[in-house]
C-alpha cells in the first residue's frame, strides 16, 4: 500500500515546479476567487497572458470572467496548447483527468537533509482546457467533481514529520481560507514552514494511484 504514494522529489504535488512549456502560473487573483468563480458560480475562466486582453476583444459574457496569467501571449498560447494535448491525451488512453489547478501552496523543506524550499499545492481542483477558435483564448472548466487536498503530502507530513495534516471538510461549499489556516497551525512548529495563501498555477497532479491507496484503507 506504500508503495502506491511517491513520496520523492520527482512528484509534483510534494515538490512544484512550472515546467518549460506545459501549465501557467496565474496572477492577480486569490484562491478564494479563483475557487468561487469555477466551483461555486460555476463560470469559465478566459485564459489571458500577462498583458491583459487585446485591443478590440469582446468582452466577457455573463458566465465567464477573465484570469491573467504570469506569461506573454505567444508563451501562453504554445503552453496552453502543449497542456491542451497532453490532458486530452491522458484522458483518451488512460481515462483520467490529470490537470488540475493548485489553490494555495506550502513552502517547506525537509528535516536537515536539504535547505532548499520546496512547494506543495494544498488545494487540487479538477479542470478541464478547451477552445473553441485557433485565434480565440483557452477557456478553462471546472470538471464538477469536488476539489481535493494533497494526499502525497498529507502522508509525507505523518511519516516523517509525525503532522497530521487535516483533511478538507465534507462541505457543500469549501472554506478554503479556513482551510489554510488549519495547515499553517499544523506545521507551526517547523521553521521556515510557511503557507503562501495567493499562489494559483495550472498543473498536472496525478491521482489514479491515490484512489487505489484509499480504497484500500
Amino acid at each position: 500500500r506504500r508503495d502506491l504514494l511517491d513520496l520523492g522529489m520527482r512528484n509534483p504535488l510534494l515538490n512544484y515546479r512550472l515546467l518549460r512549456s506545459r501549465g501557467a502560473r496565474i496572477q492577480g487573483h486569490t484562491p478564494e476567487e479563483v475557487l468561487n468563480s469555477l466551483a461555486e458560480e460555476e463560470q469559465t475562466a478566459i485564459l489571458l497572458p500577462e498583458t491583459g486582453p487585446e485591443e478590440g476583444s469582446t468582452g466577457t459574457r455573463r458566465r465567464e470572467f477573465h484570469l491573467s496569467t504570469a506569461h506573454p501571449a505567444d508563451e501562453l498560447d504554445r503552453r496552453l496548447t502543449s497542456t491542451y494535448r497532453l490532458a486530452n491525451s491522458f484522458i483518451q488512453e488512460q481515462g483520467v483527468n490529470t490537470l488540475f489547478l493548485a489553490l494555495g501552496m506550502l513552502e517547506w523543506a525537509d528535516n536537515g537533509a536539504s535547505a532548499e524550499t520546496r512547494y506543495a499545492p494544498i488545494v487540487l481542483l479538477p479542470v478541464t482546457l478547451e477552445r473553441t477558435h485557433p485565434r480565440r483564448s483557452y477557456l478553462l472548466r471546472h470538471t464538477g467533481d469536488d476539489p481535493e487536498s494533497n494526499v502525497s503530502l498529507r502522508e509525507k507530513l505523518r511519516l516523517e514529520f509525525g503532522i497530521e495534516l487535516p483533511e478538507l471538510p465534507e462541505t457543500d461549499v469549501l472554506d478554503i481560507g479556513g482551510y489554510f489556516d488549519s495547515v499553517a497551525e499544523a506545521v507551526s512548529g517547523l521553521r521556515g514552514w510557511t503557507v503562501d495563501r495567493g499562489r494559483v498555477a495550472l498543473g498536472f497532479f496525478s491521482f489514479s494511484k491515490f484512489l487505489m491507496y484509499r480504497d484500500l484503507d
